[in-house]
């Protein structure tokens, strides 16, 4: 005798995927303000530089920062959700396993496009915006924010690091709980896997 779990619909897994993947986005919110403070830079700083990299002006930057940075968290669960429905590993059987592959996911997305895109990308613009300053984007204050960002490259990693783990683990107990009721039939491996 068979029986035969139906998997949720992918629509049904970018749903969940979003709404966990904006639950550990907005987890991290308060993170950055804290990060910006430890670094003794202007609040805001961090999602500044995501919005003026865009090509923003100042008085938005922080605002579209933010919306950037929530839309990518948003993206980033929706494809944790619809990979834990193709590869069996990645499968939220239980809250403690979405947990792991959680963290998992926070660690690949950190080293595929988290280190690329700092290192390549928004370094060497921030890097331009200090040599080529134009006073109506950057103030004194805000220069000397960008250079203790440039400077203070080793934190930044060391803490990009820890709040991608966070993140992860985050989006993956929300999905873990969003999930439980459609995998209670899915035969597991040792009650975990």
């Amino acid at each position: 005798m068979s029986t035969t779990q139906s998997l949720p619909s992918k629509i049904a897994l970018m749903k969940g995927g979003i709404g966990a993947g904006l639950m550990g986005g907005f987890a991290l919110f308060s993170s950055f303000f804290a990060i910006d403070q430890m670094l003794d830079i202007p609040a805001g700083t961090f999602y500044k530089t995501i919005g003026v990299t865009m090509g923003v002006d100042e008085t938005s930057a922080i605002a579209v920062g933010f919306i950037a940075h929530m839309g990518v968290a948003a993206l980033i669960g929706a494809m944790y959700f619809l990979a834990s429905n193709i590869w069996r590993f990645f499968r939220l059987v239980t809250v403690p396993k979405a947990i792991i592959t959680g963290v998992w996911t926070g660690l690949i997305v950190f080293t595929l496009a988290f280190l690329p895109i700092h290192m390549f990308v928004m370094t060497p613009m921030m890097e331009v915006e200090l040599i080529i300053t134009d006073v109506s984007k950057f103030d004194l204050e805000q220069q000397k924010a960008l250079a203790t960002l440039l400077y203070e490259s080793d934190k930044i990693y060391i803490n990009a690091l820890i709040l991608h783990i966070i993140y992860g683990a985050i989006a993956g107990f929300v999905g873990g709980c969003i999930m439980h009721e459609d995998y209670k039939g899915v035969k597991r491996i040792g009650g975990f896997w």
